[in-house]
């Protein structure tokens, strides 16, 4: 899509989605800048590399008299200075998802959402179409090895492949030409607050799609059949699963390759092409990352936070070390989803000899949210399920020194949970 150069201002710059589309618009000729309070991390190192400006903290003054847009994080609230600044001079301002549904406006989409599987599933099509020569533009939630170890990749033709998320119903903001539905698993409580509402706009993204295009789905995932129903699409896929020959273990990640395959085939890519790719896929960061080694203890990091992916997760580690002794380090996002999900997270960990939390990480919390749960009811509840053993590791600092002595008596330690647990693996083999 041509578009006049415009000198654009990010906030939330550092996130995972703000930061591909950051890079994107750079490398589209505009000129971007912008703000992230949070640590420093390899995304925003890489923006740097190109050039774009990120200012630490969030301030008026960052937001200059040339620019022309504002885009901000759905993480971003709607007090933030720098925002109310850019309202205040009339300074056009726009959501991220928004902002993605502009800049790709003319590209032909592959929107990829779901509960699970999103990012990988992305990072799969991607991978499929950029080694079957089709030079997609890409947009994951993480960074991927076939895209330089990126989050983003800006094609040369009209496909574009996009990870889309359901928090605050952003998804609404790009419209699919080609819908691929992961799977639908009540999530995002403090947004959505029943498991309707949260369908509901599942349903309204189906709804989305032109009758053109197409939605490609597991065969059997049950929410996603019951709402496929009331939409009434000519052209609905539904996808068995395919034992799929890969390096990456987990029956989820068959699920999602099964997926990729599909798409592949709906856009007329050689199969031996899609294939080979699949088997050469070596995943996305922070999802079953192999970090490193402490010793003879490997270590593992993944961002999985809700009781459905830890599970699945934990059952591919257990995949890949069938007798091994497995420390799982969780710590749980968000008191209300804590709270909601306590009995599913009770029966979460069978596959792991011992799971220890660090604390639970505050997100978009209120004070109700923070008062209705502790680690302690969590260990609690963990340690009434037969077989697991849960311990309070007090914090991400204690829980690194006490695993720096007990990693000895483990064969595999794994970090799980979309915070900053994963500072304790990094600390693990640094």
């Amino acid at each position: 899509m041509k578009t006049t150069k415009k000198n654009i201002f990010a906030i939330g710059i550092g996130g995972s989605g703000l930061s591909g589309l950051a890079r994107m618009l750079q490398e589209m000729g505009h000129h971007v800048s912008g703000s992230d309070s949070s640590p420093d991390n390899a995304k925003k190192r890489t923006l740097r590399k190109l050039g774009i400006e990120i200012y630490p903290t969030h301030d008026t003054s960052h937001i200059g008299k040339t620019i022309d847009e504002v885009i901000y994080s759905q993480a971003i609230p709607l007090t933030n200075p720098e925002l109310k600044e850019a309202k205040r001079r009339k300074i056009p301002t726009i959501t991220y998802p928004q902002a993605v549904g502009k800049y790709l406006k003319d590209k032909t989409k592959i929107c990829v959402s779901g509960t699970h599987g999103k990012t990988t599933t992305t990072a799969m099509i991607a991978s499929i179409l950029l080694a079957a020569k089709k030079d997609p533009t890409v947009i994951v939630g993480s960074e991927v090895k076939e895209l330089n170890n990126q989050n983003e990749h800006l094609g040369t033709s009209h496909l574009a492949v996009v990870e889309t998320c359901e928090y605050k119903k952003s998804f609404l903001d790009i419209p699919p030409d080609i819908l691929v539905i992961t799977n639908i698993d009540f999530d995002h409580i403090d947004y959505y607050k029943t498991k309707a509402r949260y369908d509901a706009a599942f349903l309204k993204y189906m709804k989305m799609v032109p009758k053109t295009g197409a939605i490609i789905y597991l065969k059997g995932e049950k929410t996603v059949e019951k709402l496929l129903k009331k939409v009434n699409h000519p052209l609905a896929i539904p996808v068995e699963i395919e034992k799929i020959k890969m390096h990456i273990p987990g029956i989820h990640n068959q699920k999602n390759a099964s997926l990729a395959l599909a798409v592949s085939e709906y856009l007329d890519v050689d199969p031996k092409v899609a294939r080979k790719a699949l088997l050469e896929f070596s995943g996305t960061k922070r999802r079953l990352e192999f970090i490193g080694k402490k010793d003879k203890t490997k270590i593992y990091d993944d961002y999985g936070h809700h009781p459905t992916e830890i599970k699945a997760t934990l059952e591919a580690i257990r995949e890949l070390y069938p007798t091994g002794k497995i420390l799982t380090i969780f710590q749980p996002h968000q008191y209300s989803r804590t709270k909601a999900f306590i009995k599913d997270f009770a029966t979460a960990f069978s596959q792991t000899d011992k799971v220890i939390i660090p604390n639970i990480y505050e997100a978009r919390d209120t004070a109700k949210d923070k008062a209705s749960i502790s680690v302690k009811k969590l260990i609690d509840a963990i340690n009434g399920v037969k077989g697991t053993k849960a311990s309070d590791g007090i914090s991400i600092e204690k829980t690194i020194s006490m695993c720096q002595k007990i990693a000895p008596q483990f064969d595999v330690i794994i970090t799980m949970g979309a915070g900053n647990v994963n500072q304790i693996s990094q600390a693990l083999v640094s």
